[in-house]
């Protein structure tokens, strides 16, 4: 039983330093592949969206784009369009609904000045089950809303820090040459 303890000591030892040498970086934060994204992300501005859904997305962009505040100096106008249609399925024998699918289909625009620099567009699909407590339900459909307005905000972060790292790697590519 002894040796089993040490082994399980010793994987435990062992398993960060094969971790450290996969070369896995982030793709965007402290220790980025390209620290410069973290600074372009800052200098994003997100226009505004309409209703609810929109200040959802919007509020998590600003967060994720920038956790310490609004850019004092922005360089880049981010665009985003969202439009929600929502499917209830899953039928009882009374016709009436045990789920709801909530589809987000999202598009965004990314401008340097009047520049369209970066256009994009996703689909992103959410659920929820219906329950016999009608607080229960409002509660479930207002979580799924502010969890599906975090997911596209990491999408659309995503696919921007992307972005960032492919332009200064050509643009590093360009100056060496």
């Amino acid at each position: 039983m002894w040796w089993s303890r040490k082994l399980a000591i010793l994987l435990a030892c062992l398993l960060p330093l094969a971790l450290a040498s996969c070369g896995f970086r982030p793709l965007y934060g402290k220790n980025s592949y390209n620290s410069s994204v973290l600074d372009e992300l800052a200098s994003i501005d997100v226009a505004p969206l309409p209703d609810r859904g929109g200040q959802l997305i919007h509020n998590a962009l600003l967060t994720d784009l920038n956790p310490r505040g609004e850019a004092a100096k922005p360089r880049y106008a981010l665009a985003v369009l969202s439009n929600l249609s929502e499917t209830q399925q899953a039928l009882r024998t009374d016709d009436t609904a045990t789920r709801n699918l909530m589809t987000y289909s999202v598009s965004f625009r990314l401008f340097e000045g009047k520049a369209n620099i970066l256009a994009g567009s996703f689909t992103q699909m959410f659920s929820y089950d219906f329950l016999e407590e009608h607080y229960a339900n409002i509660s479930a459909a207002e979580d799924i809303h502010r969890r599906a307005a975090q997911s596209i905000a990491d999408e659309i972060r995503n696919r921007l820090a992307a972005y960032f790292i492919k332009a200064a790697e050509i643009k590093a590519q360009s100056t060496k040459k």
